[in-house]
């Protein structure tokens, strides 16, 4: 994984948060359960931001792979630029309201919206009419992929014991083991889903402040 924040670090950093509630668990299982949980929570917070190198864009061609560092995925766009211009956040229903003399998907022009179609990718409208360099800009919440052995040291460091609670609510309500406890993961996911929507809380907060228009988590 090529790390957004700082370094990396291997998701048994998570077993001295986890291993002692689950003793008997093996640590391929422990693994899985700590990828899971760090997966939902990166999903669910949009904690995870990464700055996106600046795209260029092709004439005529009007949606754009989000790029990711190794064993990451875009969980949505956060901000996008075309040049200097904040693009504001519109789904196809609202351009088709605003186009309605026409198809919005075959407007040429310069580019005032931007939506999603296919989720790894961001659809600008209209349709960019000339190529220019490193002249999209995308600023993307990140999660890991589900097959990531490594999660940024920033999130292990500030989120480590949120996403164990979703580990061992994972662990514990697993059947018929040894550490088997539903009573215990029930208690182990209120305290994750507590942690989630706290730090959602946190991260809409940091968002507002840094930007008028934070308008792409509803197309999420």
């Amino acid at each position: 994984m090529t790390q957004a924040y700082g370094y990396t670090v291997s998701y048994d950093e998570f077993f001295p948060y986890v291993s002692q509630f689950v003793p008997s668990a093996s640590e391929f299982i422990m693994i899985d359960a700590i990828r899971q949980a760090a997966i939902e929570f990166c999903e669910k917070t949009f904690v995870w931001q990464y700055t996106v190198p600046a795209i260029d864009i092709v004439a005529k061609k009007a949606n754009y792979v989000i790029p990711t560092p190794t064993d990451t995925k875009s969980v949505g766009p956060i901000q996008v630029y075309y040049d200097t211009n904040l693009l504001i956040a519109k789904g196809p229903d609202e351009l088709a309201d605003i186009y309605r003399m026409g198809d919005w998907q075959q407007v040429i022009g310069h580019p005032q919206y931007v939506t999603r179609v296919i989720k790894p990718e961001v659809l600008l409208v209209p349709i960019p009419n000339d190529a220019a360099a490193a002249t999209l800009h995308i600023k993307t919440a990140l999660a890991p992929t589900r097959n990531s052995t490594e999660i940024d040291s920033e999130i292990f460091e500030q989120y480590a014991e949120a996403i164990a609670w979703g580990a061992r609510a994972r662990l514990l309500a697993q059947p018929r083991q040894d550490y088997s406890d539903k009573t215990g993961s029930i208690e182990a996911l209120k305290m994750f889903i507590y942690e989630i929507n706290r730090c959602r809380m946190q991260v809409t907060k940091g968002l507002t402040r840094g930007s008028p228009k934070v308008e792409f988590q509803r197309l999420i």
